[in-house]
């Protein structure tokens, strides 16, 4: 799938499921994809919030990461890159993660797919999605699982906006006069398209648990700037 064609289908898929994020999760454990099922977690460097389940499976791989802090939720926000295992019961991830990897397939989770929930360098969380049996995350599936977990991103930080405007949609970028001024700011800064600024804004407030007209009062002051931050965590 092309970058164009990625694009269109996380539009489409926040068109059609959109707005709250715990439908777009069902239809997609729903669809075509070969899941079982699907959590989804909020995250910070210190805390692990599940926002969705889609079974007792899932539920016990989300809480089982939560409480011993491994598994490949836990790396792929910390890399900021997608974690694909194919099977948990290898001695390679039994290894890898201990005391997780036996639990999850315990559970019934034999093979796991963590997908970061990122803008820029900035991961606000992670999708984790499962299968009973063993085998590999790929093609059309995998294209498909990457295109859901930026739809779900862009829903998360939708919530954040007044109204609860969709991404896209036409007050997005005219609510307030202070976020319309800092997303020119940083999109000057980063030499990205005004729509890739105002979700680097929109997560960065995100990730550090804070008011987005804060943040955004912070650049239009120049005491913030996105060309600096790119490579640090808004928590720190």
């Amino acid at each position: 799938m092309s970058e164009a064609e990625h694009l269109a289908r996380v539009a489409r898929l926040i068109a059609d499921h959109g707005p709250d994020v715990a439908i777009l999760c069902d239809a997609f454990v729903a669809g075509p994809t070969d899941v079982h099922g699907a959590g989804l977690a909020v995250m910070t460097p210190l805390v692990q919030q599940v926002r969705y389940i889609s079974d007792q499976v899932s539920a016990q791989v989300e809480e089982l990461q939560v409480m011993l802090g491994e598994g490949p939720c836990v790396e792929a926000f910390t890399r900021r890159q997608p974690v694909l295992v194919s099977d948990l019961d290898d001695p390679h991830w039994l290894r890898h993660w201990p005391m997780f990897a036996p639990a999850a397939v315990g559970a019934g989770a034999r093979a796991v797919f963590a997908l970061p929930m990122q803008v820029g360098a900035i991961c606000v969380g992670v999708v984790d999605l499962y299968r009973s049996g063993p085998g590999a995350l790929g093609g059309d599936d995998l294209a498909e699982a990457l295109a859901f977990a930026d739809a779900a991103t862009e829903l998360l930080l939708a919530e954040h906006l007044p109204g609860g405007e969709l991404p896209g949609s036409s007050r997005t970028f005219s609510h307030r006069a202070v976020v319309h001024q800092a997303t020119g700011m940083v999109s000057a800064q980063l030499g990205v398209p005004v729509a890739d600024a105002f979700l680097r804004l929109r997560a960065y407030a995100f990730a550090a648990e804070r008011a987005l007209d804060e943040v955004a009062g912070e650049v239009v002051g120049r005491r913030l700037r996105f060309d600096q931050t790119e490579d640090t965590d808004a928590g720190d």
